[in-house]
């Protein structure tokens, strides 16, 4: 494959994920991660650089979710496009449209492509007059593109809870393949986390 020359590996690209992508050549790309905007119907505005400057952003989109879902299918197909056959797509979402966005990603990647939904948690103070359950998470979709992929689990292992070593240190398991009774082992360097 001839690599044009404006496609450089280590490389910052700015502007339109599609556009940009466009210009890539096809299964260049081992794992991709976007954090679009999510539908939030809301306003932005950022205070940057040295703290003078305020950017600001809206996240809102003339004729509702059926134009936010058209706009992020074109640019996820040009991601499908780019990524290599054992590649993977991580989608950042929240509760605004993640379902939909789940919907469409089935469509592009394939549902029996989908690997995990990665479910990150994060804490906010109460209300005085709260009336439901906090939305104190996100998620991102794990889609790969094909039937094989690349995961490194010891890249991001965790260390045990003490409890969980001191409880290992006396537990047996019986394996279904092999009969019989044998010491539990855990994996050496931790464990892959729970979110």
């Amino acid at each position: 494959m001839t690599v044009p020359s404006y496609f450089q590996t280590n490389t910052l690209y700015c502007g339109d994920c599609r556009d940009v992508l466009r210009r890539f050549p096809e299964k260049c790309a081992d794992l991709i991660y976007a954090d679009p905007p999510f539908f939030s119907n809301q306003q932005y505005e950022v205070i940057w650089g040295d703290g003078y400057e305020i950017r600001a952003f809206e996240d809102r989109w003339k004729g509702g979710i059926n134009n936010y879902i058209v706009w992020m299918e074109e640019r996820l197909a040009e991601c499908y496009r780019v990524l290599k056959d054992t590649g993977s797509m991580h989608l950042h979402r929240d509760w605004h449209a993640g379902h939909y966005l789940k919907v469409m990603m089935d469509r592009v990647f394939g549902e029996n492509n989908f690997r995990n939904e990665i479910v990150w948690c994060y804490t906010r103070p109460d209300t005085k007059h709260q009336k439901q359950l906090p939305r104190t998470h996100e998620t991102i979709l794990w889609y790969s593109k094909g039937k094989s992929w690349v995961f490194n689990v010891d890249d991001i292992r965790i260390p045990y809870a003490k409890s969980t070593v001191e409880r290992e240190r006396y537990s047996i398991a019986t394996s279904k393949m092999t009969p019989g009774i044998h010491k539990r082992v855990l994996p050496k360097g931790g464990k892959c986390p729970e979110d």
